[in-house]
């Protein structure tokens, strides 16, 4: 299987997932990158269906996951780790762009966070680590892998429906074609994910009190918006103009994660 890690612990694997995973990260990353320093008033600006609220709560749980520091003057900054993560989302936008295809216009931003969503559910990587390495698997041998009988079903489940395994006739599990496909994905996480620290203990942030509301002209500003551009992480910041104040119409996420 090409590039597929071997040797990589599919449990540091899932938590350096963890770390990218929460909604709204790859925007935030991405438009600290073109931008080199903002204050949080600045980045909702930049990212108007993002919340005030969600901001202030993202932006402490980036800096515990060692993405972002906070400079002099309120401002923020990408660290040295999340400045390499070029490979890592270059390779799930490729994965991303082949295995799922659309005719709607979508930011690569929106692109990767999908991608990730897809990942992130846990023991999703030990799964597909493990019939990487043994092409078929029984029921029986995927359950001991997850380790909690009850919600074995539903997870592989979950990855048929994603196309990420699939079940053949035998009642055996193996890879399908985009499964098989995330090697260069787990590759770019295993390159990546060793210049960070020990995952740090879980970081409770309280839920927004406030309800967000979706509108359709927020939605198509996400969708169409030039924040991620191509060839990301691999360029200077460069100033950015200001999202028309047509956008900034409050919206939540798109999917949950």
């Amino acid at each position: 299987m090409t590039f597929w890690p071997t040797d990589a612990d599919p449990g540091h694997l899932e938590q350096t997932l963890a770390r990218l995973s929460p909604r709204w990260t790859t925007w935030t990353l991405l438009t600290l990158q073109r931008h080199d320093h903002l204050r949080i008033s600045e980045l909702g600006d930049a990212l108007p269906w993002i919340s005030g609220t969600s901001l202030s709560q993202q932006m402490p749980r980036l800096q515990h996951h060692g993405l972002v520091d906070r400079a002099g003057r309120g401002q923020y900054q990408l660290t040295d780790a999340a400045r390499q993560l070029g490979p890592v989302y270059e390779a799930l936008t490729s994965w991303e762009h082949t295995h799922f295809p659309t005719h709607q216009p979508t930011a690569e931003a929106e692109r990767i966070e999908t991608a990730i969503a897809r990942l992130r559910p846990r023991d999703t990587t030990t799964v597909l680590h493990f019939l990487a390495q043994h092409p078929r698997a029984s029921f029986t041998e995927l359950q001991q892998r997850i380790g909690r009988p009850g919600s074995a079903y539903a997870r592989l489940q979950r990855m048929q429906t994603d196309a990420l395994l699939t079940r053949t006739g035998h009642g055996r599990y193996e890879l399908t074609e985009t499964g098989a496909a995330l090697g260069p994905v787990y590759e770019a996480l295993n390159t990546w994910s060793p210049g960070l620290a020990t995952a740090p203990a879980p970081m409770h942030i309280a839920a927004p009190v406030v309800q967000e509301t979706v509108s359709a002209r927020a939605t198509a500003a996400l969708r169409r918006t030039t924040t991620a551009v191509q060839g990301l992480f691999s360029h200077a910041p460069a100033p950015e103009s200001a999202v028309p104040a047509a956008w900034t119409a409050a919206s939540r996420p798109l999917h949950t994660q």
